[in-house]
C-alpha cells in the first residue's frame, strides 16, 4: 500500500531538515515540476540542486504543519537562513503526490530576502 501524500511530504521534510538530499530524492518523481516565486524546475534533479543551495545558507527549517487530502498535501515550515539571504520566512508548499512520489511543488512566501540570490544571476 503507498503511503498517503501526508506521511510522504513527512518524510521527504525530515530528510530535507537534516539535509540529506539522497534520502529526499527517494520521495520525489524524477518528473517533478516546482513552481516557485522566481524559478521553475522541470525534473526532481533541477529541484535537489536549487534545494542544495538554499540548504548551503538554511540555519533550521521547522516543520509547522502538513495538511492533506487525498493526492494533496500542503505544508507550512519557518525557514531561518544566513547572509546572503539572512530571514527568518514562513514558507507555505502545495504538493501533489502521486504513487508515493512529489511530482508538483507550488512554493509561496515573502520572496523580499531571497531577491538578490536571483537577480545577481542575471
Amino acid at each position: 500500500m503507498m503511503p498517503d501524500a501526508g506521511t510522504t511530504l513527512r518524510s521527504f521534510y525530515e530528510a530535507v531538515a537534516r539535509k540529506d538530499l539522497a534520502t529526499a530524492k527517494q520521495y520525489l518523481d524524477p518528473t517533478l515540476t516546482f513552481f516557485g516565486l522566481f524559478e521553475t524546475y522541470r525534473s526532481a534533479e533541477e529541484y535537489l540542486a536549487a534545494l542544495g543551495g538554499l540548504l548551503s545558507i538554511t540555519k533550521r527549517l521547522d516543520v509547522e504543519t502538513i495538511v492533506a487530502q487525498g493526492e494533496d498535501a500542503a505544508v507550512f515550515f519557518e525557514l531561518e537562513t544566513m547572509a546572503p539571504a539572512a530571514a527568518i520566512t514562513l514558507v507555505a508548499e502545495w504538493h501533489k503526490v502521486l504513487g508515493g512520489r512529489i511530482v508538483q511543488v507550488r512554493s509561496a512566501f515573502d520572496g523580499r530576502p531571497f531577491e538578490a540570490l536571483f537577480t545577481q544571476k542575471n
